[in-house]
């Protein structure tokens, strides 16, 4: 025992600063390193199958005006187009024409890390350590990964973000705790108290129905989080009640108008309380066709970061030592039981997550003793740390930056178009041979085709489509239900009309005349449908992924003006490698003689 007395009693306050200063660029490194992990997790590069209709949909609006009826479409002409993603679209055509799509992935990515750095913010000034802090971030960003492409979903979890910092503001006196008066236990003071609240933060409530506002012109997850923000009102308005009785009136009532406030906020858009009619009727309407709509597939290593952020919540749940906060876990069981009947609400929970659990990821941490008080780090590292391991460590630091650098590089660099899973060869050869008309073509290749032939103005004949990934907003049920009749045919996984004319996989190539197929040859029944009709369609073009029929009696007849001699097509099953740039649009044959007329 006097031996260690000595020992401690050797330490002068120089040598603590000394190990402190020794310390403060580890802990600076752990840092940056997790932020460089954050980024990459929030960096993925892959093109969504919607993002081409969703710039091409803003670049319209900018050129042309707001469109009311569906657009590229030949068999929804003149229906209404309830498009709940205009700033959206307006945000990403402006983008990609100002910034490039690298430029876009780079603002992207810095968006993920705005939203990693609120969350690291909030838990520094909660007093957290750097442990908890770096723990929390990576599970928050890696539940995100695969929501965090370049698509309107995106200002969905920025305007989400924003409303729970503006919430965790302004009722920062009742963060941290329940208020219930009936949970507390005897005696206790807080519950006669009641929880703590500024005159001042409450006025800033005003900004809520701002975000809303421009959240519900957005995206329709609006609906989600106004759902989410009357919620928390709600309970908040609860536990003043539970606590002060009469006295809160005054807070509820002010409560009361915020979320009307909220409500009326969502109205102003192009449709007024039109767009929350078509919302209620779409939301009511199953689409188990669109994967995010279906329930998560837990055993899958897809679903291995929300496993792990799950353990992370229900161990906080059961093992804190901090004052839980039912408005927090009430929340956060709602939007985890959303999570499991929809794989697309999973932000909803992992962001809140990163924003009130990190407290009791501390404590948890705290009990099992795997980090201790902030005082006792410096000193402990003080000792222990050599100046050779100081230089081990670095060099370790640096070659993971180097690496983690490098990751990131690659995942900025370029929007890959992947050939295997887009038909760039399949455009380039319609474009090559000029097809114009109405074609029918596979539901996730629909937006590309709107970009590479959607007639721009009345000069261009182009190509117009049979159904796309606007999917209800402009397309009504029988059209959605005989485009589905024809790729999936009578699969489970899918949703039918009872008022839809019966099932018929051959009525799509019927109606409104089409003279086009493009199929993807990874959806057998709809390829099936055209070999049963080779009588009356001709195969043009063929390889591993795509197949593109023509009309036989304007493709395939050798009397007519339009036909394609059989020197021309092109029937392999060669194997599609390699990536294009996005947007990996084909050269068409007019912008071939625009260019050669621009030569001297």
């Amino acid at each position: 025992m006097e031996e260690a007395q000595g020992m401690t009693s050797d330490r002068t306050p120089g040598d603590t600063t000394q190990g402190q200063r020794s310390t403060r660029w580890l802990d600076r490194a752990v840092l940056c390193a997790t932020l460089l992990l954050c980024a990459i997790a929030l960096a993925p590069n892959v093109p969504d199958p919607d993002l081409w209709g969703h710039v091409q949909y803003g670049r319209d609006w900018l050129a042309q005006g707001f469109h009311t009826t569906a657009t590229y479409s030949y068999t929804a002409t003149g229906y209404r187009w309830v498009n709940h993603e205009n700033l959206a679209e307006l945000t990403l055509a402006t983008g990609m024409d100002a910034l490039g799509p690298i430029g876009m992935l780079i603002a992207k990515c810095l968006a993920g890390l705005a939203v990693i750095g609120l969350i690291m913010w909030r838990a520094k000034r909660a007093g957290l350590g750097l442990i908890t802090i770096c723990v929390t971030s990576l599970l928050v960003a890696i539940n995100l990964t695969y929501f965090w492409t370049m698509r309107p979903q995106l200002l969905s979890w920025l305007c989400y973000t924003l409303l729970l910092a503006l919430l965790s503001w302004c009722f920062q006196g009742w963060e941290g705790r329940g208020w219930l008066r009936w949970l507390e236990q005897k005696g206790s003071s807080s519950a006669l108290a009641g929880p703590e609240y500024s005159s001042f933060r409450m006025r800033f409530l005003w900004l809520a129905p701002v975000i809303l506002c421009g959240w519900a012109n957005s995206h329709g997850g609006f609906v989600a989080g106004y759902c989410i923000y009357v919620a928390y009102l709600g309970l908040r308005g609860i536990e003043a009640f539970s606590c002060r009785g009469r006295e809160s009136f005054g807070l509820l009532r002010r409560l009361a108008m915020m979320i009307v406030a909220g409500g009326l906020a969502t109205l102003i858009n192009p449709y007024g309380p039109g767009l929350h009619l078509w919302m209620l009727g779409s939301l009511g309407t199953p689409r188990p066709e669109i994967m995010e709509w279906r329930a998560p597939e837990m055993f899958t290593t897809l679903m291995l970061p929300l496993w792990l952020i799950l353990f992370s919540w229900f161990a906080v749940l059961l093992l804190t030592r901090r004052s839980r906060d039912i408005t927090h876990f009430v929340i956060m069981a709602l939007t985890l039981w959303q999570s499991f009947l929809h794989v697309r609400h999973i932000p909803f929970f992992a962001i809140p997550f990163g924003f009130w659990m990190a407290i009791h990821v501390e404590s948890v941490l705290r009990r099992f003793n795997i980090v201790r008080d902030e005082t006792d780090q410096p000193r402990e590292l003080a000792g222990n740390m050599s100046r050779r391991l100081q230089w081990t460590f670095g060099t370790v630091f640096a070659l993971a930056f180097l690496l983690l650098g490098f990751r990131l590089h690659v995942r900025l660099r370029e929007m890959p178009v992947e050939r295997k899973d887009y038909p760039v060869a399949a455009f380039q050869f319609i474009a090559d041979q000029d097809l114009q008309g109405r074609m029918v073509v596979t539901f996730n290749w629909a937006q590309y085709a709107i970009a590479a032939f959607g007639p721009r103005d009345h000069s261009d004949d182009g190509l117009l489509i049979s159904f796309d990934g606007r999917f209800r907003t402009c397309y009504p049920q029988e059209v959605i239900d005989m485009n589905f009749d024809f790729i999936l045919g009578d699969l489970e996984a899918r949703y039918r009309s009872p008022e839809s004319p019966p099932l018929d996989d051959e009525r799509v190539l019927e109606f409104g005349d089409p003279e086009i197929v493009l199929i993807n040859r990874e959806q057998p029944h709809g390829v099936n449908v055209m070999f049963r009709n080779q009588d009356r369609w001709t195969l043009l073009y063929q390889d591993r992924i795509a197949q593109v029929w023509g009309l036989g009696s304007k493709y395939g007849d050798p009397n007519s003006s339009h036909y394609i001699a059989q020197d021309r097509r092109q029937i392999t099953d060669d194997e599609q490698t390699g990536t294009v740039p996005w947007p990996a649009l084909p050269v068409r044959p007019r912008q071939n003689r625009q260019l050669a007329q621009s030569d001297p």
